[in-house]
């Protein structure tokens, strides 16, 4: 059995791409997909607030209600 020659691999970057660079278009990547889901979330944001506009005071009504009915 032959054993070949291995061939240590490289990590050294290219000298046209610095960690700095790399650093950047990371950053850039992620925050272009952070702020895509922004206008999901103001959305998300808006109807909870309808929600609670609608319940809140229905609920504080029923309970009012309940309450009256008891104290007769």
């Amino acid at each position: 059995m032959t054993r070949t020659q291995s061939r240590p691999i490289s990590t050294a970057l290219p000298d046209n791409i610095t960690f700095a660079h790399q650093a950047r278009s990371l950053a850039l990547h992620h925050g272009e997909r952070i702020l895509s889901e922004v206008p999901t979330a103001l959305r998300r944001v808006g109807l909870f607030m309808l929600v609670m506009t609608i319940t809140i005071p229905a609920f504080l009504a029923g309970l009012l209600v309940v309450l009256w009915h008891f104290a007769r």
